[in-house]
């Protein structure tokens, strides 16, 4: 039997079409702030925060409390709120890639993603700077731009390109040496971070990522949209969750090998 999970069912027939009219304003309005200026801030774990950030979490906030009242919110930069008990979690982060956005580059997006009962079930990864939308639903599928989206068909390692959520990921997951296992095991290993590492991966150009020291709202939307496009998406252990701290997402047969090159066997 094919999981199917339905929006509108869960929040009606405008709830969609509504939620991508949100996004895009939001999207539209950090440009803005991008183009004309802004001051930044650190958090006490020393990650930046602009107005972006908190003006984007804001805006999607308000469009979820108002239309979907029967979910709870979790954002990067106000947390918790709402009702847990039906078992719908909304996961966002207002800006993915703070720091590319603070550099000028165009690589970052803004992410929305859905869980009932801890399961991804729909995500949306929209980057304003290239107007470049993908969304997914269980059962559903994975579009760019409303275009099926499939991953790659590499099925050995050694003919696999890699990418990576950066330098310092590693360091924090006190592993530097996967980097270096990776590149005498693959085609190629580079970094493409945030959720640009998994547009790669979805638009068939790299054929894993590998994402280590990561929050649910970072890989929410990129769980079931890797899914959905026919890869596969577990933690760095091989556990098939999105809250034990880091990401995998691959196209498919190459996983489990993967895992093994981590695990330095």
């Amino acid at each position: 039997m094919t999981l199917r999970f339905d929006l509108e069912a869960h929040f009606g027939p405008r709830f969609f079409p509504d939620l991508i009219d949100a996004v895009l304003s939001a999207g539209s309005e950090a440009r803005a702030i991008a183009e004309r200026g802004f001051t930044t801030e650190f958090k006490a774990d020393r990650s930046p925060v602009t107005e972006a950030d908190q003006r984007v979490e804001s805006r999607i906030r308000a469009f979820l409390s108002e239309h979907a009242k029967n979910a709870a919110i979790f954002g990067e930069e106000e947390g918790m709120s709402g009702d847990e008990s039906t078992g719908l979690v909304f996961h966002v982060d207002p800006i993915d890639g703070t720091r590319a956005f603070l550099r000028g580059l165009p690589s970052w997006s803004i992410l929305i993603g859905l869980e009932k009962d801890r399961v991804p079930v729909f995500g949306l990864a929209y980057f304003p700077a290239d107007d470049d939308l993908y969304t997914a639903a269980l059962g559903h599928g994975a579009y760019r731009n409303g275009r099926p989206l499939r991953v790659s068909k590499v099925e050995k390692l050694e003919h696999a390109a890699i990418s990576h959520g950066g330098l310092q990921q590693f360091t924090e997951w006190g592993d530097f040496g996967i980097l270096e296992r990776l590149a005498n095991h693959t085609f190629t290993a580079r970094g493409y971070a945030d959720f640009d590492g998994y547009r790669q991966l979805l638009l068939g150009r790299v054929d894993a990522m590998i994402d280590p020291c990561v929050k649910s709202y970072d890989i929410c939307a990129a769980a079931i949209l890797v899914r959905e496009a026919g890869g596969r998406f577990t933690d760095l252990r091989g556990v098939e969750s999105i809250h034990e701290g880091s990401g995998l997402a691959t196209s498919g047969p190459i996983h489990d090998e993967i895992l093994r090159v981590i695990r330095g066997e």
